[in-house]
């Protein structure tokens, strides 16, 4: 999966001349938390609901757009805005993507094409590509198997699940010691008991099974 799958696409912008208040106006107006700052058609900052919070006396928070406004004219993006921001394009790889949000301790990356911004993708966008690929929202059954870390295992694991008519949603390989590793498989079943058989019936070792 790659970035433009999960990005927002054409994301709400203010400009370094803009105000705090303006800003807030416009995060709370469309339920975001995070503005690039573009000037002259280029991106330039980034600005987020913690940096406006920063900037606001604790008392400010819980006032309206235009008392924020009235009391803080002075104040512009410009002065509290991110400039130097870590960016992707819309074909960068969601692992790269989270890697560099994860290395960088940030939660958002602006996505540019050909120097232009087309998107936004936050750490809430890769969760939900998380949960798509893990298919979590399918009903399903959960099983952990420990076994060696050596050519064919997996192999052997989806020969016996292939063999019973079942369909893998997802495949996860874990490792927890230096030769062993954790196959967790999801299948497309509810019946927990069933699954347990066949792998009792195969000799395989299960350590976790659930359904969800």
């Amino acid at each position: 999966m790659f970035v433009r799958d999960y990005m927002a696409a054409n994301p709400v912008m203010v400009a370094p001349e803009d105000t705090l208040g303006k800003a807030l106006e416009l995060m709370k107006e469309h339920s975001i938390r995070r503005l690039p700052v573009m000037a002259k058609g280029k991106l330039v900052g980034l600005v987020t609901e913690n940096d406006l919070m920063k900037a606001y006396p604790s008392s400010a928070t819980s006032l309206s757009v235009w008392e924020v406004n009235y009391l803080f004219p002075k104040i512009k993006i410009k002065d509290i805005m991110t400039k130097d921001i870590y960016t992707v394009t819309p074909d960068t790889v969601l692992e790269e993507a989270a890697l560099i949000m994860q290395e960088n301790n940030i939660s958002t990356l602006p996505v540019l094409k050909d120097n232009q911004l087309v998107g936004i993708i936050t750490e809430s966008d890769l969760f939900k590509a998380f949960i798509d690929v893990l298919g979590l929202n399918h009903p399903s059954v959960r099983v952990t198997l420990p076994v060696e870390d050596q050519v064919g295992e997996l192999r052997n694991v989806t020969e016996v699940v292939g063999a019973a008519g079942i369909n893998i949603i997802s495949t996860i390989v874990q490792r927890f010691s230096d030769n062993r590793v954790y196959i967790i498989l999801r299948l497309d079943t509810n019946d927990i008991d069933r699954v347990t058989r066949i792998f009792a019936d195969a000799k395989m070792e299960v350590t976790h099974i659930c359904a969800n």
